[in-house]
């Protein structure tokens, strides 16, 4: 909680220097970013006697913080995570590999629309959400009046979490959790996700409080992995195993990590992190 609490200052006072930066270079006749839009929709709102709604440049802060938690961070991760499982289980790579060359080609970029195409590729992200779990909790919510779970007394204004590490780990749930095997999203012929068996991943939260970007997350993370995996091919650097260690963050990170990306007859270098 410590560790949870001083991410959270941290990473609070560096949005708030953010937005005071763009205050001090805001030009209304030249809008940077989406930043300089809620500091101009917040001038005008201040202009306007008459408006309804007023922006606070609290509530910018918290908007931006919310883009950045929400909308950068968790793809970035998912997409880092995404590319660590490449290299550590390079037989699962190249089956996404062949099933892209096979129902894509190598000629046009993926699309949406293929993901019904792909069972393989979407069923290895399933896998990803569920084995990594970078998203270990819900973001906080409060109890609304003093309520019970399980014949567990919950009083009204309870932090409370969903800890979804747990779930997607329960052997309970899941035969060997322990192990990455995307083959079992897939029916038993492996044409077509087992949409039962993907329900039970918690990534997004669940309820009426379940993430409102689920949607557009999904589609990001399907779009970045089939076009990087058509173009390039990830491999570990020569006796650099990958460390799928989990590290505690806004969101759970793997140690910084060299790999190589290989396309076509040259060589390309990253650092994972």
């Amino acid at each position: 909680m410590e560790k949870f609490v001083s991410i959270n200052d941290r990473f609070n006072k560096f949005v708030q220097k953010l937005v005071s930066e763009h205050y001090a270079t805001f030009d209304k006749n030249k809008i940077r970013d989406i930043t300089d839009s809620l500091i101009n929709h917040c001038d005008d709102r201040k202009l306007d006697e008459n408006a309804n709604v007023q922006m606070s440049d609290e509530k910018i802060v918290g908007i931006v913080n919310d883009l950045f938690g929400a909308g950068f961070d968790t793809i970035s991760t998912a997409l880092s995570w995404s590319l660590m499982y490449f290299v550590a289980y390079p037989e699962i790579q190249d089956r996404v590999f062949e099933e892209i060359s096979k129902y894509i080609g190598l000629d046009r970029t993926p699309v949406i629309s293929d993901r019904n195409n792909l069972p393989f590729l979407e069923a290895y992200i399933l896998e990803l959400f569920r084995h990594s779990s970078y998203l270990p909790f819900t973001i906080p919510h409060c109890t609304t009046k003093d309520t019970s779970l399980n014949g567990y007394f919950i009083p009204k204004d309870t932090c409370v979490f969903i800890n979804q590490w747990q779930i997607n780990h329960d052997p309970e749930l899941w035969e060997d959790p322990a192990s990455f095997k995307p083959e079992r999203f897939l029916n038993a012929d492996g044409t077509e996700i087992n949409k039962v068996e993907g329900e039970k991943v918690m990534t997004f939260g669940m309820g009426k409080r379940r993430c409102i970007g689920e949607f557009i997350a999904r589609n990001e993370v399907f779009l970045f992995l089939a076009i990087l995996i058509q173009k390039l091919h990830f491999k570990a650097m020569p006796g650099e195993d990958p460390d799928l260690t989990p590290q505690y963050g806004l969101t759970m990170k793997h140690k910084h990590y060299h790999l190589r990306a290989t396309m076509s007859a040259s060589v390309v270098m990253f650092l994972v992190s």
